[in-house]
């Protein structure tokens, strides 16, 4: 399955390459372009030699009855074909082809102005440059050669924008592509990925691909200042994104050509303000697929790379970061140019420029609003002004290129988003609206079942967005890691901690319901996720911690039931006290028929706080009534100095889960992780999905210990954060 769904991904990721050059019918700029241009502006910038200067401008210099304007051109194409192009004669000629110009009438026009004589305008007093002008006009060899240069250097300059934009481009193909051969190489050859150890590769990995960019945060987010987080990346995603970023810096400062004197624009100034404008445009334009691309739920590199969700959000925040500033860059240099040449007032008054503008601030406002003290304080309103802010942002560009034919690029965008949509909206309608039982438990978490249709099929590690439909929040979607029931078939169930937003409001609804239960309506989104390898490895760690555990639980079951024996387990669960094992006590109670498969330790942070009634179970009348004699005796026969209530529960609930090792006190997973690799003997998998910080130590001790084992050690995160 992961081989088929690759070679689709690497199909979609061509189509969509093809389909972004297709659609983008950018013009490239050719030596053959500026001859006629150089020559036609040069010649408009010192004579008029017609009536109607703006309709005329590109067509009258091919007209044979206005001899002086024909000399003037053949005069200075001469000088072209020449000193700069061969050819130029000859393009000339064909740009004046529907003017039935030959070469004949060509040479005799130039023969007429020489025989006539060239005019210097600056010697005739009865020149004036507002009213045609009827003698051929001499242009100094000099300028005319200034003018080619000026007009090909500013094209020129025009197609480097294309190519570091389309080179910026193809930067991520090129890292989606080598990820997914490894990606692939996990499933088709893992016999060859283990084998891949030894100092060298484990000192790259230890320094490049696996450890957090400083020391060891990286899941955990850092605290500055009260109002100020910030989630450090891993060394291998900052690298990434600094080759790109070094990339985009490189193409936006150099080979620029200055070129003086300047036929189109007077000062130097505002000569390199327009040549840098155009090309931070055209860089913008090229980004913006990919920008929209990588912020989407439906990504297909996704599932071609294996990167997960946030991985992706991290490339997308910062392209759009430093897209930001190149816009602001090009901004500014349009100022600059406008300011020189006196367009500035004139430009500004334009539909194009104001709604440029518009873009520019809702960009600086997205990038604004996104820092993690928004997000963190009400993500459905920062989500809801980030699609508003896009949406006008994203128009707001579109009617500023349309008007130079860049338009394509903004088709190729918007098509991206509106294949996200409506692969979302498809998902939720295969889905459809069901009934799900919804339950608060141990006043802490919310669980949510749900039958889902029988060709609706999860996988191991996968999540889903749900939609409750209640009038309080049924436009918002939470992802929520998946477990295939094991109560009934053809369900799945969720695991939702309270926090707040949504699921405050669904804790305070329950909460006043009998039993704090209730059906709800709802429709899921997904699944989501890619299917990791972890069952290549012979022998597996899984670390979770409070809510973690049900995306672990569900990759340990997959395993141990597929591969039994063949397989070494080992999982770990943390939890804050006992009362937090209610809403998954009957996975755990399932676990016991795997107990000679997989080893299961329980790490309670909070004991002291004790187990004052028992753990609901869903027992038959029989077993109920046997718990309940048994119960009666074990308490005739116990002393009250040796049993509290509490610890009475907790004893009871050790013994129904004597499968379990139960651990009083905060572990360390650093020292813990580190034991397990010095320890476990071949190949080694770890799985963590927990606290933060808890992700964090695991990464950390598989860095310092990847030399203390012979075997390849992989590590897994589950946790994702964005």
């Amino acid at each position: 399955m992961v081989c088929f769904r690759s070679l689709n991904s690497l199909i979609l990721l061509t189509i969509f390459f093809l389909l972004n050059l297709g659609s983008c019918d950018f013009k490239i700029y050719h030596a053959d372009d500026f001859p006629v241009q150089a020559c036609q502006g040069l010649i408009g910038k010192t004579a008029n030699f017609f009536k109607n200067a703006t309709a005329e401008a590109k067509t009258g210099y091919c007209k044979i009855k206005n001899q002086p304007a024909l000399g003037t051109m053949v005069q200075c194409i001469e000088v072209l074909n020449k000193e700069r192009n061969s050819n130029s004669r000859k393009l000339f000629l064909k740009s004046c082809k529907k003017s039935n110009l030959t070469e004949a009438l060509y040479m005799e026009a130039l023969q007429n102005a020489t025989s006539f004589g060239f005019v210097n305008v600056t010697t005739d007093k009865s020149f004036n440059k507002t009213k045609p002008y009827y003698k051929p006009v001499l242009i100094k060899e000099k300028k005319i050669i200034a003018a080619y240069d000026s007009t090909a250097t500013r094209w020129y300059g025009y197609n480097y924008g294309h190519w570091f934009g389309m080179s910026l481009m193809l930067y991520w193909i090129g890292i989606v592509l080598i990820a997914g051969f490894i990606n692939l190489t996990y499933f088709i050859a893992p016999n060859f990925v283990k084998s891949l150890k030894g100092k060298i590769i484990n000192g790259f990995r230890s320094y490049i691909t696996l450890p957090a960019l400083f020391n060891k945060t990286h899941a955990h987010h850092k605290t500055i200042t009260k109002h100020v987080h910030i989630m450090f990346p891993t060394r291998i995603e900052t690298l990434i994104m600094l080759g790109w970023f070094i990339m985009a810096l490189t193409f936006c400062c150099t080979n620029y050509v200055h070129v003086s004197p300047n036929s189109i624009w007077p000062q130097v100034w505002n000569e390199m303000g327009r040549k840098i404008a155009d090309r931070t445009g055209l860089i913008v334009i090229w980004q913006m697929p990919i920008l929209i691309l990588f912020a989407g739920r439906n990504n297909f590199m996704q599932w071609i790379t294996g990167f997960s969700y946030a991985r992706f959000i991290y490339f997308h925040k910062w392209i759009a970061r430093i897209v930001f500033c190149i816009s602001i860059a090009h901004a500014v240099g349009m100022t600059f140019n406008g300011r020189g040449i006196g367009k500035y007032d004139l430009r500004f008054a334009q539909a194009y420029v104001r709604w440029g503008t518009v873009a520019l601030v809702c960009f600086g406002l997205m990038n604004f609003q996104a820092l993690m003290i928004f997000r963190r304080t009400n993500y459905e309103l920062f989500l809801l002004f980030h699609i508003l802010l896009a949406v006008f942002a994203v128009a707001g560009l579109w009617i500023h290129v349309g008007d130079q034919e860049l338009d394509q690029w903004m088709y190729c965008a918007v098509a991206i988003w509106v294949f996200d949509r409506v692969v979302r909206i498809s998902k939720l309608i295969v889905f459809g609206i069901k009934t799900a039982q919804v339950q608060l438990i141990a006043n802490e978490t919310i669980k949510v079942s749900v039958k889902r249709p029988s060709y609706w099929k999860p996988f191991p590690g996968c999540h889903a967005f749900i939609h409750f439909l209640r009038p309080t929040c049924f436009w918002q979607s939470h992802p929520f890691t998946i477990v295939d029931s094991i109560e009934s078939e053809n369900t799945i169930t969720f695991y939702l901690k309270v926090k707040g937003g949504m699921t405050h409001g669904l804790y305070s609804y329950l909460s006043k319901q009998p039993d704090q239960k209730a059906s709800i309506k709802v429709s899921i989104e997904g699944p989501y996720g890619n299917p990791i390898s972890l069952n290549r490895f012979e022998n597996n760690l899984f670390i979770a911690g409070g809510n973690g555990i049900p995306g672990i639980y569900y990759e340990a079951i997959d395993i141990v039931r597929k591969l039994g024996e063949k397989r070494r387990i080992k999982l770990y669960w943390v939890i804050r006290h006992y009362a937090s094992l209610e809403w998954f006590y009957q996975e755990l109670l399932n676990l016991q028929q795997y107990s000679n498969k997989m080893d299961i330790i329980m790490y309670i942070t909070q004991p002291h706080l004790g187990l004052t009634e028992p753990i609901t179970t869903d027992f038959t009348d029989d077993e109920i009534e046997q718990e309940e004699e048994e119960q009666e005796e074990e308490e005739k026969n116990k002393s009250d100095s040796d049993f509290s209530e509490e610890n009475y529960h907790i004893a009871k609930l050790k013994k129904q889960l004597n499968f379990i090792e139960f651990k009083d006190g905060k572990p360390d997973f650093y020292t813990i992780v580190g034991e397990e690799i010095k320890e476990t003997d071949g190949p080694l998998g770890i799985a963590s999905c927990a606290h933060g910080s808890m992700v964090d130590d695991v990464r950390k001790s598989v860095v310092d210990h990847l030399n203390d084992s012979p075997y390849r050690i992989e590590l897994f995160e589950q946790m994702q954060s964005w």
